[in-house]
């Protein structure tokens, strides 16, 4: 039996491993004398969706805070979230089953696409004496629904009513300034006042972690690994969670079928199973910081004519601060081998996909992009074409493959350089088809 995790969120306390410091912060944050709003950033498979889990369970709270009971954590996954009204509607239900099945003042009924932030205030009203906390996960999906900076400014109203007391977690990759320029809220907005200055990271586990969730979960199934092992493990995952679980994964699976696992075996499997995570990081790096990995990963210099001295700190501060990178005997190093040997084999071809010419070609008409499109992509890939472009694949109209993909296209052309950010989307997704 398979003893490590691999892909779905940890909902046992037990089986959730470091972020100690992590975890006190958030609840200094959450849990003082005034609660407070704060944002949870990391890279895909950073484990934002398990550490929400975490930290709202019951018994993990009871260990943080003197009273849990006083205090209502509410989870809501935004990606399946639409629209506003969508979103309210699932806060209504989560805080009606929370608050021991209280039901609104209005005796209407109120319908998902009309409920809004009245029907969740005459709610909130009820219960001034509990300290309610919103875990807003993959708030990301808020560029691909029909959310405007009038659903952020909603939010921040929501902290600031004095009839009770309530505050935002949001887990996320980008950060909220980010977030909130995407769909038209300026950088001065009062929103953002609300949120704790320093957000909270989860970059990779310190090494006693690490070294405990390698040896644990083998060890429950009477598997031993020797120290040579564990070492190895660690080089090739470096020190994310999801990583070091695959990896482990991987080595226990191996050692159950008789074959010895080697580090030299493991790592191009290794890489071949990780690349679409790999790849959804390097998308989202600014060139910068696929500059510096790229350095990192080949041994080499970064040139200073590609990336000033200025933008390199920047870069290498919030590259550790996600644990892409990590210090080393000899300065920083690639965080994991796994990630070191994808840079060397496939980095530097991202990098000169997004190096090239981006301008629309008057060779590439929309019903090429439409055939590409069809011939190229699977469902699920067009599904994370429409959220790198900014907008929800559910939201389209038509069904089948044909349609969506029609859709896909018009939807483009009616944007301003639309076709041109699908025609460089799609050449970092499969460059040698444009």
């Amino acid at each position: 039996m398979l003893t490590y995790i691999v892909g779905h969120p940890i909902k046992r306390p037990e089986d959730f491993y470091g972020r100690s410091h992590q975890v006190a912060r958030f609840f200094e944050i959450v849990a003082g004398t005034q609660a407070q709003s704060l944002s949870v950033l990391g890279v895909r498979r950073a484990g934002k969706t398990s550490f929400l889990q975490y930290v709202s369970n019951h018994e993990v709270m009871s260990r943080y805070v003197p009273n849990p009971r006083d205090y209502v954590m509410i989870y809501i996954d935004m990606s399946f979230c639409k629209t506003p009204a969508d979103f309210y509607n699932r806060l209504l239900k989560k805080l009606n089953q929370s608050l021991s099945g209280t039901r609104p003042l209005n005796l209407w009924q109120t319908l998902p696409d009309e409920t809004s932030l009245y029907d969740v205030e005459t709610i909130l009203c009820q219960h001034p004496h509990r300290r309610i906390i919103l875990l807003l996960d993959e708030f990301d999906h808020i560029r691909t629904g029909s959310f405007s900076e009038d659903f952020l400014t909603e939010l921040r109203a929501m902290t600031s009513v004095l009839d009770y007391e309530l505050a935002c977690v949001t887990a996320s990759y980008w950060d909220l300034y980010q977030l909130g320029e995407h769909i038209g809220l300026p950088p001065t907005s009062p929103f953002y006042n609300i949120f704790y200055p320093t957000p909270i990271y989860l970059p990779g586990l310190d090494l006693p972690e690490v070294d405990l969730l390698i040896r644990q979960p083998a060890s429950q199934s009477g598997l031993m690994y020797s120290d040579n092992e564990v070492a190895d493990i660690h080089a090739l995952a470096g020190s994310l969670p999801f990583f070091i679980q695959a990896t482990a994964a991987k080595w226990y699976e191996t050692k159950l079928y008789g074959m010895p696992p080697t580090f030299n075996a493991i790592l191009p499997q290794m890489v071949a199973s990780l690349t679409p995570y790999f790849d959804q990081w390097w998308r989202s790096l600014n060139q910068c910081e696929r500059l510096l990995l790229h350095s990192l990963g080949m041994r080499t210099a970064v040139d200073p004519a590609n990336c000033h001295s200025t933008e390199l700190n920047a870069a290498r501060r919030r590259l550790r601060s996600l644990g892409l990178i990590v210090p080393g005997l000899n300065g920083w190093s690639v965080n994991g081998a796994i990630f070191a040997e994808w840079i060397r084999q496939f980095g530097d071809v991202a990098e000169e996909a997004e190096n090239e010419n981006t301008a629309v070609s008057p060779l590439i008409r929309p019903s090429e992009l439409r055939r590409l499109l069809n011939d190229y992509f699977d469902f699920e890939e067009l599904r994370t074409l429409c959220f790198e472009l900014g907008f929800d694949y559910n939201f389209l109209p038509g069904e089948g493959k044909g349609a969506k993909v029609r859709e896909i296209v018009s939807y483009m052309q009616r944007r301003d350089q639309g076709l041109e950010r699908l025609i460089e989307a799609i050449r970092l997704e499969r460059g040698h088809i444009i």
